[in-house]
């Protein structure tokens, strides 16, 4: 009498999706911060899917983008695709950072394009000169949708520090309370500086 021996199918692992974090921002709505991030160790999904996500809100094409690196980044990494892909290729399995989003609100009583190069020129000053950062910006103008909602900028920086072989040091401070706390400050200050008269 013979025995079959049944072959068991290998199921392979589902990729861990995105955790997300939102901070409370009930003292300063106007300014919100969320932080991505997975719970485990090993397979993930990436954070590319997640962020171009952005540039469609609602089916829509979001109002401008702008892309901001810093000057020791390679040419290549200007291509927003390219940057996403590299990032999630050259993720370690250990980190659970994925990436930050701010988001501020943009003044009623002021033109948007006027608060978006505001915005604009804080990020290059703050997270991409200082931090070494790359930097998504995103601006969103839902009353073209015939919405009340506040036209805003998300900014969405992916947790590593970019250099001229790629990405490279984990930037875990941005990814903590304190860094979303140190965020708030410098904009703060950076608004204070520019209401100041002269």
């Amino acid at each position: 009498m013979t025995t079959k021996s049944k072959a068991k199918a290998v199921v392979k692992p589902e990729p861990e999706a995105l955790s997300r974090y939102v901070a409370d921002a009930s003292d300063h709505p106007e300014f919100r911060y969320a932080r991505y991030f997975w719970k485990e160790n090993g397979l993930k999904c990436g954070i590319k899917t997640a962020v171009l996500a952005k540039l469609q809100p609602a089916g829509h094409p979001a109002a401008r983008h702008d892309l901001l690196l810093p000057a020791t980044a390679a040419g290549e990494y200007a291509d927003l695709d390219y940057l996403l892909t590299r990032y999630d290729a050259t993720q370690p399995l250990i980190e659970r950072n994925a990436y930050v989003q701010y988001t501020v609100d943009l003044p009623a009583d002021r033109p948007v394009h006027a608060s978006w190069e505001q915005v604009r020129e804080w990020v290059m000053g703050y997270f991409v000169r200082e931090l070494q950062l790359a930097a998504l910006l995103v601006l969103h103008m839902p009353f073209r949708a015939g919405s009340a909602n506040a036209s805003h900028v998300h900014i969405l920086l992916p947790a590593r520090r970019l250099g001229p072989d790629g990405f490279g040091c984990h930037a875990r401070a941005t990814c903590s309370d304190s860094g979303f706390k140190d965020g708030l400050t410098n904009w703060m200050a950076f608004q204070a500086m520019k209401t100041r008269p002269t």
